[in-house]
Parts: C-alpha cells; structure tokens; sequence
C-alpha cells in the first residue's frame, strides 16, 4: 500500500517543474522509463490536489467559491520517444491552457503575451509597485 503525502515539502521536486512549467509552456521532462514518467506525472496531480485542498480550507465559509491553485492551468501530456502521444513514453510536456484568442491591450493596440506580462499589484500602502 503507497503512502500518500500530506506535506508539500514531500514534493519540491515537483514543484520545482511545475514552478518552470508555469514560467516556459512546452517544458519537456525526460524520465528514464516510462514507470517513472507515469509516477512523477501522478505525483505532480497530487501535489496539485494537496495545495487545492490546503487552499479550500481556507475559503470553507465563501459560499460558492472553489479554490485554485496557480498550477491548475497547466496541463501534462506524455509522449514516446518518436515524439508523439502516447501513455507509455517516458517524455512528459507541461503546456498552459492559453486563451484561443489573441489579447489587446485598449490603450495601444498590441497584442499581449499572457506569459510575459508583468501585472502591476499594488502593495499594502496601496502604492504600485
């Protein structure tokens, strides 16, 4: 019987892939077999799960809201080594689920990468920084 995890530090490796998943869509993870590809692709779904969990604790008393986390968007895809899909390669892709549209901004007309933009937050002295 496996043993599930309950602390997030249980996963740093994880984490660490996703954090670059997030930051490069099409990262490209090559395991050795593809045991270990379908175990670190489970290990990543249940450290999502934990932090969503860990997180819905937090809004038990928000009716109606569901909590996220920034990992939800990401999406794994496992592929052979002829590249192409299939649930017994070793190699696993972490795309972001992307908007199908293209996004402009109002004030200049540009189109704007969601990946790379930097969205300005205000601090706690409600100064932009």
């Amino acid at each position: 019987m496996t043993r599930v995890e309950r602390s997030p530090a249980a996963y740093e490796d994880v984490k660490l892939i996703l954090d670059l998943a997030l930051k490069k869509p099409g990262l490209r993870y090559e395991c050795q077999t593809h045991g270990s590809a379908i175990n670190f692709k489970q290990r990543c779904n249940k450290y999502r799960n934990l932090l969503r969990e860990m997180a819905q604790e937090q809004v038990l008393n928000v009716p109606g809201y569901r909590a996220e986390v920034e990992y939800d968007r990401i999406i794994i895809r496992q592929f052979n080594d002829e590249d192409e899909p299939d649930r017994k390669g070793r190699t696993l892709v972490f795309d972001a689920r992307e908007p199908l549209g293209k996004i402009i901004d109002p004030e200049t007309g540009e189109t704007i990468d969601p990946f790379n933009t930097l969205v300005e937050q205000p601090n706690l002295k409600g100064e932009i920084e």
